[in-house]
């Protein structure tokens, strides 16, 4: 069951890297989430892995089941062990949208590499390749938390996770962040309003779209709040395939939105 929760503080491993660059304010944001909660899994796009990073809580240890990632200083059979908070940070300056696939899971220690068994390396393979588990996202020997399947950094992403608030969670630290370039006030408030429609409206299928009315000039400049922003939700079902959701989306996108916010 999927609660209503508090938005998290952004992460502080944000904060410490340097080779994490704001997003610059651009017209139009979309973020499209279908949850599944049966099977603790869930469909993003606009989500970025360094997005998925800074919401969760802290990730000690990540398995890289696929990605042409080469920092790594410990390998496990053909896949990369990625340990600690500076290896994890080294992996979060990478550009992941470069390696196509990017999938990873989490694990709790060295020790439980060691002993997962041949059938479970199968799993493994599948999951990274198909998307999909064979049997669970979940190895009790790893106490893996999430799995994280991703194609073309932030285009689109299947997430499994045990805590089934997290993907929305993730979903409103990104919504808070993005209206962040543009207010620079405490933005909490506004973004709880919406926690109870995205979370019931995202197992249908779910669009959001941010919209930023500009001046003139056509760009935000420091310190310049745009004449309106509005923050619309849109039930529009399931879709797997993003480009031909976001090709033809003026013909999928409802007139009318399922929910809007007009922020000041």
């Amino acid at each position: 069951m999927i609660n209503r929760f508090i938005i998290p503080l952004p992460s502080k491993i944000n904060e410490e890297l340097s080779c994490v660059k704001k997003n610059k304010p651009i017209k139009s944001k979309r973020i499209y989430i279908k949850s599944y909660p049966d099977r603790h899994e869930t469909m993003i796009s606009g989500i970025e892995f360094v997005d998925f990073m800074a919401s969760v809580p802290t990730i000690d240890n990540i398995l890289v089941l696929k990605g042409n990632y080469w920092q790594a200083e410990k390998n496990w059979w053909r896949f990369d062990l990625i340990e600690g908070k500076n290896q994890i940070a080294k992996l979060m300056c990478e550009d992941v949208n470069n390696y196509g696939d990017f999938c990873f899971i989490d694990y709790a220690d060295t020790e439980s590499i060691s002993k997962i068994s041949d059938e479970q390396i199968a799993e493994l393979l599948y999951i990274s390749n198909m998307f999909k588990p064979l049997k669970s996202p979940f190895f009790d020997v790893l106490q893996n938390k999430y799995a994280y399947l991703a194609h073309d950094d932030g285009w689109f992403c299947k997430l499994y996770c045990k805590d089934q608030n997290v993907p929305i969670s993730v979903v409103m630290h990104k919504l808070q962040k993005i209206i962040r370039e543009v207010f620079s006030d405490n933005v909490s408030m506004l973004l709880e309003r919406l926690s109870e429609e995205i979370c019931k409206l995202s197992t249908n299928g779910l669009l959001i779209e941010l919209d930023i009315s500009l001046r003139k000039s056509g760009v935000i400049r420091k310190n310049e709040v745009p004449e309106i922003v509005a923050l619309k939700l849109y039930d529009i079902g399931e879709y797997k395939d993003m480009s031909a959701l976001f090709n033809n989306l003026e013909k999928i996108r409802p007139q009318q939105a399922s929910y809007e916010l007009k922020l000041p």
